[in-house]
C-alpha cells in the first residue's frame, strides 16, 4: 500500500484550482496537471507500507492528532517550485496558522517514526501542488504563469488528518481514505470519547 497523511480542501477551493489549471493548461504544455480531487495539504507521505502495518498507523495517527487543535491555514497564490533554476512544480505556498501546522506535521512525523518510518530530513513547507513539469520550461512559459498568478485561493479549516491509500494510474493517483483523525485540541479529546 502507497499511503501519505494530508488534510483535504473544501469543494469550492478545489473547484478554483481546478479553474486555474484548466487556464494553465494552454500556457504551460510541458506540466502534468493533479486531478482538482486530488489536491491536498500532505503532511507526512509514508510510501510503500505493509498492509500488516494499517491498524498501528491508524492507533497511531489518532492518539497524537486528537491533542492538536484545528487550523485556519490560508492557499495563496500559484507560483513554480523552487523559484530560480528549472521548475519541478506549479504550486500554491500555504500561509495563516503555520506554527499549529508545523506542530501537526512534526507530532505526525514523531509517532510514524516511532512506527518505523523515516524521519523528515527538510524543514515542513506547507503547500499544495497544482502539477509536475515534465520537462524544462521556457521562459515564455514561465510568464504564462504570470498571467493568472495573482489569484490566491484563499482560507480553508483543517479540523482532521486523513490517511489516504494513493494508487497509481496512467491517468494520475487516484486517492482513498482510510481513516480519518480529527484535531480536538487540549483537553477536548476525552469529551467526546
Amino acid at each position: 500500500m502507497r499511503l501519505f497523511v494530508a488534510a483535504e480542501l473544501p469543494a469550492g477551493l478545489r473547484r478554483h484550482f481546478a479553474s486555474l489549471q484548466t487556464e494553465l493548461e494552454g500556457e504551460l504544455p510541458r506540466v502534468r496537471w493533479v486531478r482538482a480531487e486530488g489536491i491536498h495539504l500532505t503532511l507526512k507521505f509514508l510510501g510503500e507500507t505493509k498492509e500488516a502495518l494499517l491498524g498501528s498507523i491508524q492507533e497511531g495517527l489518532a492518539r497524537c492528532v486528537r491533542e492538536e487543535s484545528p487550523l485556519r491555514l490560508l492557499a495563496g497564490e500559484a507560483g513554480l517550485f523552487p523559484e530560480r533554476g528549472a521548475p519541478r512544480l506549479v504550486w500554491v505556498p500555504v500561509g495563516g496558522d503555520l506554527d499549529g501546522a508545523r506542530r501537526l506535521a512534526v507530532a505526525i512525523d514523531r509517532e510514524m517514526v516511532r512506527l518505523g518510518f523515516p524521519a523528515e530530513t527538510r524543514p515542513f513547507r506547507p503547500h499544495l501542488t497544482l502539477g509536475r513539469v515534465k520537462d524544462r520550461m521556457t521562459a515564455g512559459e514561465r510568464s504564462g504563469l504570470a498571467k493568472v498568478a495573482g489569484r490566491p485561493g484563499g482560507a480553508f479549516p483543517v479540523d482532521e488528518c486523513i490517511l489516504f491509500e494513493s494508487v497509481l494510474r496512467p491517468d494520475g493517483a487516484v486517492h482513498t481514505p482510510l481513516g480519518r483523525f480529527p484535531l480536538l485540541g487540549p483537553g477536548r479529546a476525552e469529551v467526546g470519547a
